[in-house]
C-alpha cells in the first residue's frame, strides 16, 4: 500500500468510520488526487494569498456548477 492509499484509508476510518479493501482505497486515492489538483488549479487562477478565506468557498461553488 503506497502513502496516498494509506492516507485515504486513515481518513476514511477516522472521519467516516469506514473501511475499504486495498483496491477500492487505491481508486479513492486516485480520485482524490485528481479532484485536489483541479481545485488547486482553479484556486490558483482566481485567488491570492491575501484573499479573504471565504473567497475560496465562493470559487468552489462557482466551479461546481
Amino acid at each position: 500500500m503506497d502513502d496516498k492509499t494509506r492516507l485515504a484509508a486513515g481518513l476514511a476510518k477516522q472521519f467516516q468510520g469506514l473501511t475499504y479493501d486495498d483496491k477500492r482505497l487505491a481508486e479513492i486515492a486516485a480520485e482524490v488526487e485528481v479532484l485536489n489538483e483541479a481545485v488547486r488549479k482553479a484556486a490558483a487562477q482566481r485567488l491570492t494569498f491575501d484573499d479573504d478565506p471565504a473567497a475560496f468557498a465562493s470559487v468552489l461553488a462557482k466551479e461546481a456548477k
